[in-house]
């Protein structure tokens, strides 16, 4: 079985919907959807890449295998396989660089546990918890570097890279792409954000993926690194910084680290920086509009050939009582867990935006119609369990089945506080309504 194959039949197990907690085991676990013939789980268990495989390295271990591993590589092999990594290299490669800094400059320490969080190492955000390293690759090759520098992420990523035998070097096209990358943030207006040098990088498609997320943890890459870095909040060019340190932000609102999290296009890219580790890379501005033809097409990298094959999935059965129109009081929409797995939530009111949702009972096999519609709800363990919801007629998965359906009655009021949700993570949130889901 070849590489895209292999990520082809991954990227299907691991979908959010085939994930759940196995509470006997105390381990997250992805299911097998049904689909995965018997011959596609053989190929990947003869290639090494079954899922779920388990195991649970502990802090001196993974810190010990750190600095052996990041030792093999030179500052500037690392720098290579970086910019290697933003096109003609997987995704894997750009994990060399931050890997290597995080072990020039990470002092030798025991565990020390997060203050409301005991799992985790304050120091450098080791947790200790079971991983799938065959999650670990998937993610890797299809996303980007390990988040909030997590160090079990990194020596798996390096171990992968050691057993390839290889170093990667750019291409003139990769190291295009690098200064492309640096051109578009330098050009950002005062103030910008990472979501709007996010978004910016994302229109000039610079990356062989078509994700946002693709693009945000190349941002976050850079900042650990201390090219996009503030005074306060250096990355590891500079010093080194411990977790508790990068786990602050600016506000609850701020999905990503510092330095990230802190930085704006105001301060602009840290050059000092930049030349300490890319010393050897022309790192000036490109003209965005005088493109090469890239070495490698899309086409043939590994992400973009990945997203070339897509998994077709079953077109959802008709339902003739489910009207037109926007979301409104009254309507129920099926919601599909997985295949096999299905559940319905009823629509209260609208809300600006939002559909306040709430699950009804019953778990169902296939996707139920009006006729099978429960006229009662389905609460937490607490109680009632109300969303304000975004997306209901644009989430694949989600269909409406009904309108102008009579609220069932409740025994109890609706919560004094109501969440807030998307129409895909209703998916994920049905399991603390029906605990048999999980």
């Amino acid at each position: 079985m070849d590489l895209i194959e292999q990520l082809r039949i991954l990227r299907q197990i691991y979908r959010h919907e085939n994930a759940y907690y196995d509470s006997e085991k105390a381990l997250h676990l992805h299911r097998i959807p049904a689909d995965i013939s018997a011959d596609e789980l053989e190929a990947l268990g003869q290639a090494g890449r079954m899922p779920n495989q388990m195991s649970s390295p502990g802090h001196d271990e993974i810190w010990d295998a750190m600095y052996a591993l990041a030792d093999t590589w030179t500052l500037s092999q690392a720098a290579d396989a970086f910019i290697a990594g933003l096109w003609t290299a997987p995704f894997l490669w750009q994990s060399a660089l931050t890997a290597k800094l995080l072990s020039l400059v990470t002092p030798r320490h025991a565990f020390t546990p997060y203050q409301g969080s005991a799992d985790t190492c304050i120091i450098c955000g080791f947790r200790k918890k079971a991983v799938d390293s065959t999650l670990l690759w998937y993610n890797r090759m299809t996303g980007g570097i390990p988040l909030d520098g997590d160090p079990t992420g990194y020596v798996f990523a390096l171990r992968e890279m050691a057993q390839s035998g290889l170093k990667p070097t750019p291409t003139s096209y990769d190291l295009w792409t690098f200064r492309a990358v640096l051109t578009v943030i330098r050009h950002m207006p005062p103030k910008s954000r990472y979501s709007k040098v996010r978004d910016s990088l994302h229109r000039e498609k610079l990356l062989p993926a078509s994700q946002k997320a693709n693009v945000c943890s190349l941002l976050e890459a850079l900042a650990l690194a201390g090219i996009l870095d503030t005074p306060d909040h250096p990355g590891m060019a500079a010093r080194f910084t411990t977790y508790q340190e990068r786990d602050l932000r600016p506000s609850v609102k701020a999905e990503v680290q510092a330095p990230l999290a802190w930085w704006d296009s105001s301060m602009g890219i840290n050059e000092t920086a930049l030349g300490k580790i890319f010393g050897e890379t022309d790192c000036s501005s490109v003209s965005l509009t005088d493109r090469p033809v890239p070495a490698l097409p899309l086409s043939q990298t590994v992400t973009g050939y990945l997203q070339s094959r897509k998994t077709p999935r079953k077109r959802l059965p008709s339902a003739p009582d489910a009207g037109k129109g926007p979301v409104r009081a009254g309507d129920v929409y099926a919601i599909r867990i997985r295949d096999g797995v299905w559940v319905t939530a009823y629509c209260h009111r609208t809300e600006e935006k939002y559909a306040v949702m709430e699950y009804l009972d019953s778990i169902f096999s296939e996707m139920p119609g009006k006729s099978q519609i429960v006229g009662k709800y389905r609460p937490r363990s607490s109680g009632r369990w109300l969303a304000k919801t975004s997306g209901m007629d644009r989430t694949a998965g989600v269909k409406r089945i009904a309108r102008d359906i009579p609220a069932p009655r409740a025994e109890q009021a609706e919560p004094d506080s109501i969440s807030f949700a998307t129409a895909d993570s209703l998916k994920n949130l049905a399991q603390w309504c029906f605990p048999g889901l999980s």
